[in-house]
């Protein structure tokens, strides 16, 4: 971002630079409008008055915009004294209604607007230079009030930039904290499952036991693969690291379902219908409630068969996990299930859960296509 030539130069600079153009606005006004004034002296005190004013401005514009009024009203005494004063105060107002609320910027302006009446008198015989000194501290004065809406516009806009880069990095945060969630949950189910089961057939059957300790393996080994793209994505602050794994999706079912398998549960998969267009994002959605709900059976169900069932339809894929296990029984609610609603909400969907009235327990997922569908 470029830093605005105005704020690289320090105070001291600055100073420097008012009192430069202040100076060559005094010797200037002097020289053309100042040495004909018959009365000397106050031509002088009123030239610098009028230069004062202007890096007055900077700081204190109302106090500025008080002193170039006192030049203007000089014009009773000579319309010299008018033009001295026009460019301080029509500087002074321009920084009343660029720094000020409305109110007294208004208030600023009105009081400003004295000035140029003063010409016209004492008599009011010479009205001419009423309406075009009006109007040129008019125009100041507006051209501040835009500058100030155009910066109040653009911290508000930075504001809102910031807000929502504060809500993305939360609903990032939260969406890793799923996914972690789910991968630690369903990996170390596997592994519990399998441990024990070895330990049990070990001494027996030692060939059983390989046979777990290489599930272990194998499990231990995925789910560190995928812990290690969720931190690469903390790590780098994007949603998917360059030559990280790619996120899993509907297509690694059966993967998952060998997993599964491994600890003790038979999956069974099944795809209906043509898939439409899914993305990215929708595909880890439902590869994530589907993962969710099988980490559910393997800890909770009592059984060793569930079915996944993945149906495209026009407008949404359903994913469905059942079950014959221990339905009736109530599951203890934690943020499993809680998870996978969000992840269909995520993209308006819906999940539903409950045990059957044969038994068993069910999973249902609606995730409509979106064309957005995405990380």
């Amino acid at each position: 971002m470029r830093t605005e030539p105005r704020r690289r130069l320090g105070p001291g600079r600055w100073l420097l630079v008012d009192g430069l153009v202040a100076v060559a606005f005094g010797l200037f006004a002097f020289d053309v409008l100042g040495a004909r004034e018959p009365a000397v002296a106050l031509a002088v005190a009123a030239v610098g008055l009028a230069a004062a004013t202007l890096p007055l401005a900077r700081r204190r514009p109302l106090v500025a915009a008080a002193g170039a009024l006192a030049v203007f009203w000089l014009s009773p005494v000579s319309p010299r004294f008018a033009w001295i004063a026009l460019v301080p105060q029509a500087y002074a107002l321009y920084r009343c209604a660029e720094r000020h609320h409305s109110a007294l910027a208004a208030a600023a302006l009105a009081a400003g607007l004295t000035g140029p009446v003063a010409t016209a008198l004492p008599s009011l015989r010479h009205k001419g230079g009423v309406v075009p000194f009006g109007l040129a501290l008019l125009v100041a004065w507006t051209v501040g009030v835009a500058v100030r809406q155009h910066r109040l516009y653009t911290e508000a806009l930075i504001r809102h930039e910031a807000r929502q880069a504060e809500e993305r990095a939360a609903h990032e945060r939260v969406r890793i904290a799923r996914e972690l969630h789910d991968v630690v949950a369903h990996g170390m189910s596997v592994i519990t499952v399998q441990a024990a089961y070895g330990r049990l057939v070990v001494a027996a059957e030692p060939g059983k036991g390989a046979e777990a300790l290489a599930v272990i393996e194998t499990t231990g080994r995925q789910s560190l693969a995928e812990l290690r793209r969720l931190l690469g994505m903390l790590r780098l602050g994007e949603p998917d690291p360059a030559g990280g794994e790619p996120a899993p999706g509907l297509a690694d079912l059966p993967r998952l379902a060998e997993r599964t398998a491994a600890a003790g549960v038979r999956v069974d998969v099944s795809v209906l219908g043509p898939p439409g267009d899914l993305g990215p994002g929708l595909e880890l959605s439902a590869y994530r409630i589907v993962q969710e709900a099988l980490t559910n059976v393997v800890k909770h169900a009592g059984t060793d068969r569930a079915r996944v069932t993945v149906e495209h339809t026009p407008d949404a894929v359903v994913v469905t996990v059942v079950d014959r296990g221990r339905g009736g029984e109530i599951r203890r609610p934690g943020l499993g299930l809680t998870g996978m609603r969000e992840r269909a909400a995520l993209y308006g969907g819906t999940v539903l859960a409950g045990p059957l009235p044969a038994g068993g327990f069910r999973v249902s997922a609606t995730l409509p296509y979106s064309p957005d569908a995405g990380p």
